[in-house]
């Protein structure tokens, strides 16, 4: 009997090794999109797999403008992307960006220091964690201890006061009280193509109007606010329909080739599944026939942000197991 699954695998690009060091790296854009074309690239990150004499994976990220570091830490997963301990972040003219602490399953804990780019302390969250007898990590809510602007004025202090809060794809601003969201909050995402407005009371979304460029509004609470895209019917179904529609190729069978095949799409804000890229392969036309399955797929409910829907990219990992 055929067997197929889906699990979470990880995309590797270039491997190197200098001797007993295996070292992956990967080429990225400015959107942090992965990239084998230098020319796009805005840089690059290096992952380090530790020989017999060293234990710990470690990743570094460079500008590929200057060369200057951008970030540096330890991780717990090939791809470069699960940190444990200390994770320090740059800016371009090598100033400290951030400095961040996370526990061995990758959760943050402790406290995290923000930077402005001309060095100036920007933020200083807490994230509140208790370990338990099995060495499980439970977190809580962070605080909000202290927030400044590039001048360094303190606006807020001790979780009370005025903060801001942005990344390349958003930016909103509000107040705290005892290091909750209070009151009327706004913001812009998706490159200013959209501007809200929210209204919390102790740290909960009462409610939120999302306005587009012409105007039209679109209101939201917490629930219906954010949502992944979801397959009709759920995990389950989709599943389901990948292991009774993925075609075996005959090559494979004979081969007994077993491995992961991962499909990579993205769900339009429409929910049609589109842009089918295959990221990884493993050989006797596996791949091309996990494309073709996963074309067949329904329409799925797309994803919402701010009550918007959005493009989400996706990825489709097929377990596949030659046995009978």
């Amino acid at each position: 009997m055929r067997k197929i699954a889906l699990i979470s695998l990880l995309y590797l690009i270039t491997c190197t090794f200098s001797y007993a060091q295996v070292n992956i790296q990967t080429l990225y854009t400015k959107n942090n999109e992965v990239t084998k074309e230098l020319d796009k690239a805005y840089y690059v990150r290096l992952v380090s797999i530790p020989d017999q004499n060293t234990k710990d994976t470690l990743v570094e990220e460079f500008y590929l403008s200057n060369n200057a570091l951008k970030l540096q830490g330890k991780v717990t997963n090939i791809s470069g992307t699960k940190f444990k301990g200390k994770k320090y972040e740059m800016f371009e003219n090598g100033n400290l960006k951030s400095e961040q602490m996370y526990s061995n399953y990758s959760e943050q804990i402790d406290t995290a220091f923000y930077y402005h780019q001309n060095g100036k302390i920007k933020s200083i969250l807490y994230y509140p964690f208790a370990i338990d007898k099995k060495g499980k990590y439970k977190i809580e809510e962070p605080l909000y201890l202290a927030y400044a602007d590039s001048t360094g004025k303190i606006l807020l202090k001790d979780g009370n006061g005025f903060a801001v809060s942005e990344n390349s794809y958003s930016y909103e601003e509000g107040n705290y009280v005892n290091h909750k969201k209070q009151g009327d909050w706004k913001g812009h995402f998706n490159g200013k193509r959209y501007t809200f407005t929210e209204t919390f009371i102790e740290g909960k979304l009462i409610s939120g109007i999302t306005t587009d460029s012409i105007g039209n509004k679109t209101p939201y609470d917490s629930i219906t606010g954010w949502k992944e895209p979801t397959y009709p019917g759920g995990i389950r179904a989709l599943m389901s329909f990948i292991g009774q529609n993925y075609n075996y190729p005959t090559q494979a069978l004979r081969a007994g080739v077993h491995g992961v095949v991962e499909i990579e799409f993205v769900i339009d804000k429409s929910g049609e599944p589109r842009d089918f890229k295959l990221k990884k392969d493993i050989g006797y036309g596996a791949g091309e026939a996990g494309i073709r399955v996963a074309k067949k797929m329904k329409k799925w409910e797309p994803g919402r942000q701010r009550g918007i829907p959005v493009n989400v990219k996706y990825l489709l990992p097929i377990r596949l197991n030659s046995a009978r």
